[in-house]
């Protein structure tokens, strides 16, 4: 009966292991399997068009803005000489502007671009029904809005609500407008063009590439991915940062309960694998039958967790579309090499975890088969302690370089830092234990006769053990803490910045639109600002046009506000309409700046972006304006640093009239208006504002929030209930010698009780330790970067939540096996 007792808690070990295995390989078959689906795709709309030409965007991929655009003027120079090249049946260019169904006096979802109607033709679209529409106030509209042709109809547009009259439904979705309403103003993004059958696509694109010279990209194939809209880009980019960081974490917490959870399994078997010393096995076979083992089990782990990985991944990837990490055009793209990845990375973290156990194992000499007492004589061996010792040298390290970091990078650091804690806590943990479990013990250690001795002197002679069920808690607590305990720090201080700018009650914001069209910001009045995009060749500069009303909230270090909204000295510089090579030659190519001619636009400019540009006031500077045309700014002013909406400000004027597609934030107001119907508009006061997670950015952090401590506390309270498992089951033999002894099955578990309580509040505080060391210098890093004092903000619900759940499962999985060893081995080994 003791055999067969001893057979099953070993299953069950096995078992538990082998799910943890299983766990990690299914997550990492997920990572892989959407890291390497994150990558962009040809928008609909252009997917017609074998060869497709766009500006040359900016150097850094991650600034999310459009491309310089070419001028109007331009772009019918260079699509007449398109069009010339041979095997092009047609160049087409893509005008759009920003246009949003109405509806019962409220935005449609979805479509939020109108394009002119030559260019349906990239997407393969064709009409439906009706006409194509050709004058002003004449649409046509994708077949899924269920409008026919003859309905009147409204548009929001950046100037407000405009009516329209549907002349015809498109085989496709979007919004389509004539060539000459859509070309009124704004640059052109993109040329398409179309090929006879026959025609080489490779020798088009060389041909093209040469056309197009140094002002724009030539994009085939998959490369036509890059056109995909700036806000998918921005989408995809977040959730490359979402999947890489659970990719990261979910590879260190793998490896670290993997390989702890391996160690601890291998290490339970001393005695075991002692017998065999006994009946003359050589160290040699004892490593090699060990690692045997773990290598069959790390396959079959592997085996199960490579399909739970790639059937989860689908729906994975849908969450990642409904919460905004992924754009909705992102699909899975299964390729062999990451599941195979997946089971290598299983096994090899598996034989790393059970190979220094097997090192100790066979070691063993074999009248260590004859003891009955478990003693770990040295709990920490001379390489664990220099081991333990780098990797708190190391944390040190990451602590001090997250307080002088800055962005990203502060983040990081703090994060590199609470790893290394977490293995330098691991292993040091034998040696801290004993002596934080004194520490706990003492105020219990007069009233509670045999059970606080008997936890102590456990804890001190099989520290090794008590630190392996202490580890996964550490761990749980550790990144729990410290993920909800980052977004709450960061959070603590842009919080405090919100609406203070300009002393506002209330605001007006976005309902349905990307931002206010002007009749919105005029219906609520107050104090706003209308961003666009400069150009200084082909590197975005940030800018926005406000009006005298806003002169309130600006402090003047250096000029005179008033120069801002003077007419322009200098009229738009004439450019040719003309098809051919003089026309394009008005205009500068390449990187070049335009070195004359331009309207010339007075500007103010916030000192940082004036001390590191090397602009002062009376200075002129040649960019290009959002619509591609060169202008020239003139320095009118200095301003002082503060909440400013962009670091180049100009006319709004000026602004609506070189980027007719520009669309307000916010307005920020002295008193709570109305809403407007048809506008698109909502107002809040200035508390609710403030308080709401309005902002689709702090919605996406706190889902990130919960998804890495969903992670990070599964893997954990996963190894804390399995390592309690196997803690118990390998003690069945001290327990029927306490039973023996006199103790009554009640005082047995509540030693266990009290024994494990005591190793999990341990393993509590030690992750505590780590995460408050994180995050005190991630609140160093952040008051050193923005100048004021950022508290640190510890998240006590979220570890009053994970310390609970980390007691009762773990207090539940190390009384389930004493519960069961009296029907497995009879009376003789009940508890």
């Amino acid at each position: 009966m003791i055999a067969l007792a001893s057979l099953r808690e070993r299953r069950r070990s096995l078992l538990g292991t082998l799910l943890t295995l299983a766990v990690a390989v299914a997550v990492l078959t997920i990572c892989g399997l959407l890291l390497g689906s994150a990558r962009p795709v040809t928008p609909d709309r252009y997917a017609a068009s074998p060869v497709l030409i766009r500006p040359v965007p900016p150097s850094n991929p991650e600034a999310f803005t459009e491309p310089r655009p070419w001028p109007q003027e331009q772009v019918a120079a260079l699509t007449a000489r398109l069009a010339a090249v041979p095997g092009v049946a047609a160049a087409v260019p893509a005008h759009r502007f920003y246009a949003q169904l109405l509806r019962d006096g409220a935005p449609v979802a979805g479509e939020h671009e109108a394009y002119n109607w030559s260019s349906a033709v990239l997407g393969g679209y064709r009409l439906a029904a009706g006409r194509a529409p050709a004058a002003a106030g004449e649409v046509a509209l994708g077949e899924d809005l269920g409008l026919p042709p003859g309905v009147r109809v409204e548009l929001l547009t950046a100037a407000g609500p405009q009516p329209f009259t549907v002349t015809g439904t498109v085989s496709g979705p979007g919004i389509w407008v004539g060539d000459p309403a859509a070309g009124a103003g704004g640059g052109v993004p993109v040329i398409g063009l179309l090929t006879g059958a026959d025609a080489d696509i490779a020798a088009v694109a060389a041909a093209a590439t040469e056309v197009i010279g140094a002002d724009g990209v030539v994009l085939t194939g998959d490369a036509r991915g890059a056109l995909e809209p700036v806000g998918d880009a921005r989408i995809r980019w977040i959730g490359l940062q979402v999947l890489s960081a659970l990719a990261a974490l979910g590879t260190f917490v793998s490896v670290f309960i993997v390989a702890s959870t391996f160690a601890f399994a291998t290490r339970q078997r001393h005695r075991e694998l002692g017998l065999l010393r006994l009946l003359g096995a050589v160290p040699r076979q004892v490593r090699g039958w060990v690692l045997g083992e773990v290598l069959l089990l790390g396959l079959l782990g592997g085996a199960i967790g490579v399909p739970a990985g790639l059937l989860a991944a689908g729906p994975v990837a849908g969450w990642l579309v409904r919460t905004g990490f992924e754009p909705a055009s992102f699909t899975v793209l299964y390729q062999p090499v990451v599941p195979v990845a997946a089971l290598a990375a299983g096994v090899l973290v598996a034989l790393a975890g059970a190979w220094s156990a097997a090192r100790r194992a066979a070691r063993v000499g074999p009248l260590a088969a004859l003891r009955e007492a478990a003693v770990d004589d040295r709990p920490v061996s001379r390489v664990r302690l220099l081991a333990g010792a780098v990797a708190l040298a190391g944390a040190v390290a990451a602590g001090v370089a997250a307080t002088r970091a800055s962005g990203a990078d502060l983040g990081s650091y703090a994060l590199y830092a609470a790893m290394l804690l977490v293995v330098a806590g691991s292993l040091l943990a034998p040696l801290l234990l004993p002596g934080a479990v004194r520490l706990l013990t003492a105020p219990f250690a007069g009233g509670r006769g045999a059970t606080v001795l008997l936890v102590r002197q456990h804890v001190a002679t099989a520290a090794r053990r008590s630190a392996s069920a202490a580890a996964p808690v550490l761990l749980c607590v550790a990144f729990t803490v410290l993920i909800g305990g980052m977004v709450q720090t960061t959070t603590a201080y842009y919080g405090l910045n919100r609406v203070t700018a300009a002393d506002a009650t209330a605001v007006v914001v976005p309902d349905g639109t990307p931002g206010l069209s002007d009749a919105a910001v005029a219906a609520a009045g107050g104090l706003s600002a209308l961003p666009t995009t400069l150009y200084d060749g082909f590197e975005p500069l940030p800018a926005a046009g406000v009006t005298p009303a806003e002169h309130a909230v600006l402090a003047v270090l250096e000029g005179d506000l008033t120069a801002l909204h003077q007419p322009s000295t200098a009229p738009a510089a004439p450019l040719s309409a003309e098809i051919g090579e003089q026309a394009v030659a008005i205009l500068p190519t390449g990187s070049d700046r335009p070195t004359s001619g331009g309207q010339v636009i007075p500007a103010a400019v916030a000192q940082g972006f004036a001390t590191s540009a090397g602009w002062a006031v009376g200075s002129r500077h040649p960019l290009f304006g959002p619509d591609g045309r060169p202008i020239t700014l003139e320095v009118v002013a200095v301003l002082a640093g503060g909440p400013l909406p962009a670091g180049i400000l100009i006319d709004r004027t000026a602004t609506r009239a070189m980027d007719p597609s520009a669309l307000t934030p916010v307005v920020y107001s002295e008193r709570l208006v109305p809403a407007a119907a048809g506008l698109g508009a909502r107002p809040l006061s200035a508390a609710a504002y403030a308080a709401s997670g309005q902002d689709e950015d702090d919605r996406l952090v706190w889902v990130f929030t919960a998804l890495l401590i969903g992670v990070s506390a599964g893997f954990a309270l996963l190894a804390v209930v399995n390592t309690m498992l196997m803690s118990t089951t390998g003690r069945t033999g001290d327990l029927r010698v306490l039973k023996l002894s006199g103790a009554t099955r009640a005082q047995v578990l509540g030693l266990l009780a009290a024994e494990t309580a005591a190793v999990v509040v341990t393993g509590v505080l030690l992750g505590l330790a780590v995460a408050v060391a994180a995050l005190a210098a991630l609140a160093r890093g952040l008051s050193v970067q923005l100048g004021v004092a950022v508290p640190m903000v510890i998240p006590w619900g979220t570890l009053a939540a994970t310390v609970g759940v980390c007691l009762v499962l773990a207090v539940a999985a190390a009384m389930l096996p004493a519960l069961g060893s009296r029907r497995e081995a009879g009376p003789a080994a009940s508890v």
